[in-house]
């Protein structure tokens, strides 16, 4: 037998008893929590590990992939033995720590080890050395100037927190939230891939495109959005629904960079729209303190704002490809007949049993069950193979697994920050800069968050920013759900922020279209979505669904005009072409509306809206007197 048939099995077996044994603990308590969290970790680790040596397989043989294969066996290796080790001594280590054998000081050093190097493997290597120099500054804070002068405490106590002995801390302190609450969620959308339903959300498209030219823009938009929501990573979506909708979009003549720039946006505003929200959303009622529903609520306005933006910019992208026009495709009706109801009950079922405040787990579990019963009573023309339901299911493990490694991960990270006061120095730094200034601290907070953001996935992004900025902005006024809003929605964007944009490389991949355009598009479509965190700060009510208000209703009127307007601005129509003063003529919306954010005023509010229309009236009539015959000709 081969070594790549020898890992593939290997893979699909820890894969099988890694997702059975979530199901199981899920039914059945039958360990204790600290066990439990380090059988989960220990998977995520060797399944993680596995992963990587069969991709390294599949590329090629030779010197140079034996070298390649070297690392991941290593922590294959040391992820088994530290992670048995844990699992087995976690009851005497918990009883004895700090005061560590030689062994457990050895586990804990390989188990960090192994997940710094498995972080570099799967996520790059900007978030592996952010984790490496938290642990640095744990062990040597005494050479750090200043503020950030720690005296570090004894190695076997560092290890102790690093590694997580006595409590969910260090590796183990997002494992409990990837564990109980995310892992059979992503699962499910991993098996929404393999049970056919991104076939379901392209007929939608040709649907559409038969009333609009616009439709294959609007079939991507909610195709991204729908199963963004549930894979909960930007990355991982545009590699599952942008495999699908950007050929779509190519195909019916919008650009590579247009189409690619579209999945892109479409991912990351995904992870704002409840009642899931990623990852991001449980970290926030984490933080925040509150149930996940409180969190899910809040975000329905917010989701709602970054939808339409991207519908409008979608609107234009149509207006502007002159090869995309109506027309008449034929659909398969049978298809969306059949697969329509096992989306919509699981779907609904997952919704309605998180609304009524059943675990995420459980509700996911039962959203598996449904998905899976109905697309097998479905014709056979229709029906998932086998094979592809193993495909959709081990995607969606996998997945799960890479953002279980993001949370081990980052757990260094925030474990280093909060124990040091690290992170509490770098917000006091930042509050001495920014004085009594909000605005300042806002603008400020942006930037550090883009900053921070760069080249990391959005969980880790915003834990950090929940750490350095977020209790800053809180110190200043900002009610605590406003500031992690404000602090999450730029972490978002970090899929887009340049020179990084992993989000862009992603689609591009997929696309063949151009980097640097590609992100070029993502800023234009998104750009208005950029004053939303704002509005949050100053009018709080857009958090406070469904007590929003006349005030929150104007100002969601605001920011839509403004984004049709800024659209039509850059992309240069409007129904029709528009001229160079017409277009920097309506340009003074959105300057309205930067003057609305930063007086707080509903009298300039209620002027935006009110130019809008008038310019949309006069817009309308000019369309129309252009449309109108010219007249007979003389002597008819």
């Amino acid at each position: 037998m081969s070594a790549r048939f020898i890992v593939a099995c290997l893979k699909n077996a820890c894969l099988t008893v890694l997702f059975a044994y979530q199901v199981l603990i899920l039914v059945y308590q039958f360990q204790g929590a600290l066990q439990s969290y380090y059988f989960h970790l220990g998977a995520v680790l060797v399944v993680a590990s596995l992963v990587i040596i069969s991709l390294t397989l599949e590329r090629g043989r030779g010197a140079r992939s034996w070298l390649r294969l070297s690392l991941p066996v290593a922590v294959l290796v040391g992820s088994v033995l530290s992670a048995t080790y844990l699992y087995l001594n976690v009851g005497d280590i918990e009883l004895r720590q700090p005061f560590l054998e030689q062994a457990d000081v050895i586990a804990g050093i390989v188990i960090v080890a192994c997940t710094i190097a498995l972080t570099w493997l799967v996520w790059g290597a900007v978030l592996a050395l952010v984790i490496g120099a938290a642990v640095v500054y744990f062990f040597f804070g005494d050479y750090f100037p200043g503020n950030f002068n720690f005296k570090p405490p004894e190695t076997e106590i560092i290890i102790s927190y690093l590694a997580g002995m006595g409590g969910a801390r260090g590796v183990l302190w997002g494992i409990p939230l990837s564990a109980n609450t995310l892992f059979l969620i992503i699962a499910f959308g991993g098996l929404l891939k393999g049970t056919r339903i991104l076939e379901l959300f392209n007929e939608f498209g040709r649907l559409l495109l038969n009333v609009s030219r616009s439709g294959i823009c609007y079939s991507a938009i909610l195709a991204s959005s729908l199963i963004g929501m549930v894979t909960g990573q930007a990355v991982a979506n545009v590699a599952l629904s942008g495999s699908v909708t950007i050929p779509a979009m190519t195909q019916q003549g919008i650009s590579r960079e247009r189409a690619g720039a579209i999945e892109v946006v479409a991912s990351l505003g995904s992870q704002l729209i409840p009642p899931i929200m990623g990852l991001g959303g449980f970290l926030m009622a984490v933080n925040l303190g509150v149930p996940y529903v409180e969190v899910a609520t809040a975000a329905i306005v917010p989701a709602f704002l970054f939808v339409a933006v991207l519908f409008i910019a979608g609107y234009f992208v149509a207006s502007t490809t002159p090869s995309l026009k109506t027309r008449r495709e034929k659909i398969d009706k049978r298809l969306i007949i059949w697969l329509l109801p096992s989306f919509g009950v699981s779907f609904l079922t997952l919704l309605t049993m998180l609304y009524m405040r059943y675990s995420a787990g459980y509700s996911a579990l039962w959203a598996i069950v449904l998905l899976v019963v109905l697309s097998w009573l479905r014709p056979r023309a229709y029906r998932p193979t086998l094979s592809q339901l193993w495909d959709g299911l081990e995607y969606g493990v996998v997945a799960a697994v890479n953002l279980g490694l993001i949370l081990a991960g980052i757990g260094i990270v925030v474990q280093v920050l909060v124990t040091t006061g690290a992170g509490f120095d770098l917000g006091r730094t930042v509050m001495l800069v920014a004085g009594d200034q909000v605005w300042l601290a806002l603008v400020l907070g942006m930037l550090i968050s883009a900053l921070v953001g760069l080249g990391l996935p959005t969980p880790a992004a915003y834990a950090l920013i929940a750490i350095i900025m977020i209790p800053s902005l809180i110190d200043l006024g900002l009610e605590p759900i406003v500031a992690h809003f404000f602090g999450f929605y730029f972490a978002i964007f970090s899929a887009v922020t340049p020179p990084v944009a992993v989000g862009v490389m992603a689609a591009t991949r997929i696309s063949g279209g151009s980097f640097y355009r590609t992100a070029a598009e993502a800023g234009r479509m998104s750009i208005v979505s950029v004053l939303l965190p704002y509005a949050f700060v100053v009018f709080p009510s857009l958090l406070a669904f469904p007590a929003i208000g006349v005030r929150g209703a104007v100002v969601c009127a605001a920011l839509i005009v403004t984004a049709l307007y800024w659209g039509a601005s850059v992309y240069g129509t409007f129904g029709r072409p528009l001229g160079t003063a017409e277009r920097i003529a309506f340009l003074a919306v959105p300057l309205l509306c930067i003057a609305m954010l930063v007086t707080g005023s509903m009298i300039v509010a209620v002027a935006l809206v009110a130019l809008g229309v008038v310019i949309g009236a006069w817009n309308l009539s000019v369309l129309r007197r252009s449309r109108e015959p010219t007249g007979s000709p003389a002597g008819s």
